[in-house]
């Protein structure tokens, strides 16, 4: 009796819980592994076969090309908008350096 009542005393000290093993992990790793492998040939499978809806390959081929195009001009124009933002935030950074030295040294002169 007096085993019984150490043992939920015991088992709160240990941060680990032990479980007992199973024969069905390795199922459930194999099931899971399937899982993932069809979900992500699913994901890709759009893009390597063309579209079966009666379009040419080719012109599914070529409008997939313009819209990576288009995607690529857009990111080339927000890189170009962010390094205009940097420079001008640059400037300002310069000018508020400039004004700080203008008044530090003013602070100074004063003493």
């Amino acid at each position: 009796m007096l085993g019984l009542r150490r043992l939920p005393r015991d088992l709160t000290r240990s941060p680990l819980v032990v479980a007992a093993p199973t024969r069905r992990g390795g199922a459930w790793a194999a099931l899971a592994a399937a899982a993932l492998l069809g979900f992500g040939a699913a994901l890709a499978l759009p893009h390597v076969v063309p579209a079966a809806d009666g379009i040419d390959p080719a012109v599914h081929w070529q409008h997939l090309a313009e819209q990576h195009r288009l995607a690529l001009d857009l990111a080339r124009a927000r890189a170009q908008e962010l390094e205009r933002q940097i420079d001008a935030l640059n400037q300002r950074v310069g000018e508020c350096r400039d004004e700080l030295t203008f008044f530090r040294q003013a602070r100074e002169g004063r003493r």
